[in-house]
């Protein structure tokens, strides 16, 4: 038998998805740009209020809702084989994640644009990048072993793949660069940077 705190918190967690559904419905139908806290308020049938004590900023829900889709597209990857190639892990992964964000690209740029000055402290976006970060680490520690590439320290390798990575993702939100091309630009830079790695 749940106890009353059990119940509560129970009750907060279905309202807290509710709350994101009706956003998600609404953001699908006219654009997030578009959407205010009363129109998902009135979708999910709860008060504004009530949107706002699980989301307390419009910015909040958006990273949330950008967050969902992209926990659904790695989720689709999968951790993938231990081993193998390491540039190849990396554009597996990279490849899910730029359809995620090609998805709804509206709400892609609101969200890129806001996590580089105001993502919140603790959000998803700081608790997905830490997971992606311990990821990526696994993956270069273990090229390193099988000889792949030379040592290289793992934060060093992050942020190298990182920049990268998100440079090619923000051409590919301003249409810089054509979906097909995101991956083959985004590959050639990482051979050619991983390969500089093993000769320094």
């Amino acid at each position: 038998m749940l106890s009353n705190m059990e119940r509560r918190t129970e009750r907060k967690k279905r309202t807290r998805q509710k709350v994101l559904g009706a956003a998600r419905q609404v953001v699908a139908e006219q654009g997030f740009i578009a959407t205010t806290a009363r129109e998902v308020a009135a979708a999910a049938e709860v008060s504004v209020g009530t949107v706002f004590l699980h989301f307390p900023t419009m910015a909040q829900l958006a990273e949330t809702l950008l967050d969902e889709m992209v926990e659904e597209a790695l989720a689709q990857v999968g951790e993938g084989p231990e081993g193998g190639d390491l540039i190849e892990h990396l554009l597996s992964v990279s490849s899910a994640l730029y359809d995620a964000y090609r998805a709804n690209p509206e709400l892609s740029r609101h969200v890129v644009s806001a996590s580089l000055f105001e993502a919140a402290p603790g959000g998803p976006s700081q608790r997905r990048m830490a997971e992606f970060q311990a990821w990526v680490s696994t993956r270069v520690e273990a090229a390193v072993a099988a000889g792949q590439i030379e040592p290289v320290p793992a934060p060093e390798a992050f942020m190298s793949f990182f920049a990268l990575y998100f440079g090619v993702l923000v051409m590919g939100l301003r249409e810089e660069v054509e979906a097909a091309g995101q991956l083959d630009l985004l590959g050639r830079l990482l051979r050619h940077t991983f390969r500089a790695a093993a000769r320094s």
